[in-house]
């Protein structure tokens, strides 16, 4: 109040002066009585008051009040593990029906957002039971992403607790600090069970040679016996042998050894033989596809000095026996180019070493090149022998650097979404300005706290002659870490590496026209197709007519067109049966005619049917670290009764304070234009001039 105070100090002596001098002149003490004249003055007293009031440039700070009700999210596990007991019937039906009424109870008092899960997380479907995994853990990044800032009361987590994906959900909900409660689903005892556990093998493997396929065997009460265990590619069986079982507990393996077979993917199905009274049958088989190839690829990487990004890379590719990785100190490499499909530079140039006769002779070559870059990189050198790394460094800084995928890469394949690496850590890049060549594509931008930019994190640029991959920064190794703790795996760091590698590695100085499918399809997932064209400038090219024609198991042919997209073409053929597709992807530019030809596999694949014994553990941990309770299916009137009566979950006010100027209030310049007209209409009322 104390800023209205020199504005009405000022303003009283101003308006009282203004209204005497008009009202107390002979003339208008001729033309009006005593009474007239001070109603006169009153008035015009207050217009100028009102006046000096608005000219003052008071501002008034205005309070609104905003009640938000709690929100409580109801998640569903929306998996088939849920149906696959006795009582599939009543969970599709009774069940979902006493969902619908405990949300309808909770709608009364809170704002009730329903959910489901399995793989993902979704809104606004349907509770169907048919998911193939569970990742319970998405469930807290769902939230973590979509509900930031807003009160969220309480989460309920319906499942049977089997989560095959994702990280541990112990872990991801540490950082959440509402309460949570429980639905145990499913069914916690133990029946008789011989499955197979899983099938390790390598991704890939060489033409003619001999490659090697564990079995792990899991048996839970079984009886003691001789089981057939057998391997079979197609109607073929390659090998057969005798499983001795002593024991009801049992965990085992069985080592094959498959002859080479001839180049493509190849599909080989394990089964054992089970018990009469094996309660689950659909575990008792499984399958695993190697990509059979004769090509080695040798990548070399000359490095400044040993770094564990280096030894990352090294982790990663060793896992592949399709790539021959040779690291070598730059000052001891006296090798040949010409025997390496790849050049990895990490942290060259630097002070040391220039590597200025390495690079000129690699675009002689028109070798690909792999630049990592970090602080021992000398950013002026780099820039002067490599122009299509495209980084200015200022003042010598770095800063740090978070992963924002972007979603319209087009260069591969990739079989993860940016919540998989939302978490990961930053790298430590160059501060300065980036620019990726006219022909070039960014996987990963940069990210600088909380803050998306532009400029690329990881990214590819074509020349005329050469392919150039950037990686703007060192931590790799970091991510690999962060991974495992994030997703339960190394699988989405191994994919980043192995496919911008693969990708480099590829030959296609004839070939303009690419297309990526994932080589391997779980039968639940759509198969989705990218493609990138090029005209003879290498420009990417998105009016031409692409068509794919499909061979699927069986021998038919299917054609399907390629839509365009901002950044080529894509097409989803949708889900299909398991078996060995064939494709022939063609493009027309003006006269000019380019094909692309591949394959992929579709493969039967539930993790859901791997074990079917709910985990009520998991979900009671759950609830009792966050102040909620577990309730079994029988009991969500109670459920309802717990939350409702919480006396933590309660509105949240927001309050938000809005600045406002006097002289914008119209409602004050009304006042003032009323006084004055109220006055002009009395002085003529009243006779006079």
């Amino acid at each position: 109040m104390t800023q209205f105070v020199v504005p009405i100090l000022i303003g009283l002596p101003v308006a009282a002066a203004v209204a005497w001098w008009l009202y107390s002149g002979a003339k208008v003490k001729s033309q009006a009585d005593k009474r007239q004249r001070a109603v006169l003055a009153a008035l015009r007293f207050l217009t100028v008051l009102a006046l000096c009031v608005m000219v003052a440039g008071i501002t008034l700070k205005i309070s609104h009040k905003q009640v938000q009700r709690p929100i409580v999210l109801v998640a569903q596990d929306n998996s088939s593990s849920i149906v696959a007991n006795a009582d599939s019937a009543w969970y599709r039906t009774d069940y979902i029906a006493e969902i619908d009424k405990l949300q309808q109870q909770l709608g009364g008092k809170f704002v009730v957002r329903p959910v489901v899960f399995s793989d993902k997380v979704a809104e606004n479907e349907l509770i169907t039971f048919d998911g193939q995994t569970t990742n319970i853990a998405a469930v807290f990044d769902y939230v973590q992403t979509n509900f930031y800032g807003e009160n969220i009361g309480a989460l309920i987590i319906a499942s049977d607790g089997i989560a095959n994906q994702g990280a541990d959900p112990l872990h991801k909900a540490g950082s959440f600090n509402k309460p949570i409660y429980t639905i145990a689903l499913g069914d916690t005892l133990s029946h008789p069970d011989l499955s197979i556990d899983r099938i390790v093998a390598n991704r890939t493997a060489f033409h003619h040679s001999r490659f090697p396929i564990m079995v792990c065997l899991k048996g839970e009460k079984v009886p003691a016996g001789n089981y057939q265990l057998s391997v079979a590619e197609g109607d073929k069986v390659l090998e057969s042998r005798t499983v001795a079982i002593n024991s009801d507990y049992v965990y085992q393996k069985e080592l094959f050894y498959i002859d080479g077979a001839d180049e493509g993917l190849h599909r080989y199905d394990v089964r054992i033989d089970v018990p009469e009274n094996d309660a689950n049958r659909q575990n008792n088989r499984r399958s695993v596809v190697v990509d059979v190839s004769d090509k080695v690829v040798n990548v070399l990487l000359l490095q400044n000095s040993w770094h564990p990004d280096v030894s990352a890379i090294a982790q990663v590719l060793s896992r592949n026996e399709r790539y021959k990785l040779t690291i070598k100190n730059i000052a001891d490499f006296d090798g040949r180019l010409a025997d390496y499909s790849l050049l990895i530079l990490h942290q060259l140039p630097s002070a040391q070493h220039k590597a200025q006769k390495i690079v000129e002779q690699a675009r002689e070559a028109e070798l690909p090149m792999l630049f990592i870059i970090g602080n021992q990189t000398d950013m002026k050198a780099l820039g002067s022998i490599a122009p299509a790394v495209g980084i200015e460094q200022k003042r010598g800084g770095n800063e740090d650097a978070f992963p924002l995928l972007n979603a319209d890469f087009q260069f591969f394949k990739i079989d993860f979404d940016a919540t998989q690496t939302a978490l990961f850590p930053p790298l430590n890049v160059p501060y300065g300005d980036y620019r990726t060549a006219p022909v070039g594509q960014v996987l990963f931008y940069q990210k600088i706290g909380a803050v998306g930019t532009q400029r690329p994190l990881i990214y590819f640029a074509t020349t005329a002659t050469q392919k150039i991959g950037v990686v703007a920064g060192e931590g790799l190794w970091r991510w690999r870490l962060a991974d495992y703790a994030s997703n339960g795996s190394h699988l989405v760091t191994d994919e980043i590496i192995t496919k911008s590698i693969q990708y480099l590695c590829t030959n296609e100085k004839k070939d303009r026209f690419e297309v990526t499918v994932a080589d391997v399809v779980p039968m639940h997932r759509e198969v989705l197709f990218d493609a990138v064209l090029y005209n003879l400038s290498m420009e990417p090219v998105t009016t031409a007519d692409v068509v794919l024609e499909l061979t699927n198991p069986a021998g038919n042919r299917i054609k399907s067109a390629f839509q365009p997209t901002a950044a080529g073409y894509a097409l989803n053929i949708g889900r299909k049966p398991a078996g060995l597709y064939r494709y022939t992807a063609t493009a027309t530019l003006g006269d000019e005619v380019l094909t692309r030809r591949g394959q992929f596999m579709v493969v039967e694949e539930s993790a859901e049917m791997a074990s079917l014994q709910a985990n009520h553990s998991l979900l009671f941990q759950l609830a009792d670290s966050h102040g909620g309770r577990m309730f079994l299916p029988d009991n969500i009137d109670g459920l309802a009764d717990a939350i409702i009566g919480n006396s933590e979950i309660t509105d949240s006010v927001i309050v938000t304070n809005e600045l406002l100027r006097i002289i914008d209030l119209l409602p004050i310049l009304l006042l003032a234009l009323a006084f004055l007209s109220a006055e002009w209409f009395l002085r003529k009322f009243w006779g006079m001039d």
